[in-house]
């Protein structure tokens, strides 16, 4: 009898961390990422400036909008990572901008291996941006060119990664 009673509890505790685990990895590996809002960033907007970057001094910019917390940015670092390091050789400058304190940046920037100037304290709204992770590809008048809105499936990382080779290298 107190056989039979173990395997029951020991069944019941399974099924129940089947169950939490199941929620969480839900939750945290297949939420879609969130839709963008109507009055959100496009293609053509112009970008209000920014404190600490200038657009003229850069013939195309790649804005990561990033946010402190947001688990869609810290699963993008990978990318963006790689993002950098294909930036460099094609001489495209990629900036982070960030609603968080400049504290808050530096550990994001430590703890996810950021290595791209990150401008901390920069309002979203001021950017018509309304979700994170955004990357916005922006010319030298501060003119939206390309956004991606959102964690981004392998096509739109490749997207992403022919327009900043292809427009930095024939010099657009």
């Amino acid at each position: 009898m107190k056989s039979n009673i173990e395997t029951v509890a020991n069944i019941v505790v399974i099924v129940i961390a089947v169950a939490v685990g199941s929620v969480f990895l839900k939750d945290r590996f297949f939420s879609p990422a969130p839709a963008p809002q109507q009055d959100s960033i496009k293609a053509g907007d112009k970008l209000a400036n920014v404190k600490g970057w200038d657009w003229a001094a850069h013939d195309q910019s790649l804005l990561l909008v990033l946010r402190k917390g947001c688990h869609f940015c810290e699963d993008s670092m990978p990318f963006y990572q790689r993002l950098a390091a294909t930036a460099t050789a094609s001489g495209l400058m990629i900036v982070a901008v960030f609603p968080d304190s400049a504290e808050e940046v530096k550990e994001m920037e430590r703890s996810e291996g950021l290595r791209i100037p990150a401008l901390a304290g920069v309002p979203l709204e001021s950017l018509k941006i309304s979700a994170t992770p955004t990357l916005l590809l922006v010319d030298k008048d501060g003119t939206v060119e390309k956004a991606w809105i959102g964690m981004l499936s392998p096509r739109q990382e490749l997207e992403v990664m022919k327009a900043t080779t292809v427009s930095t290298v024939s010099g657009r």
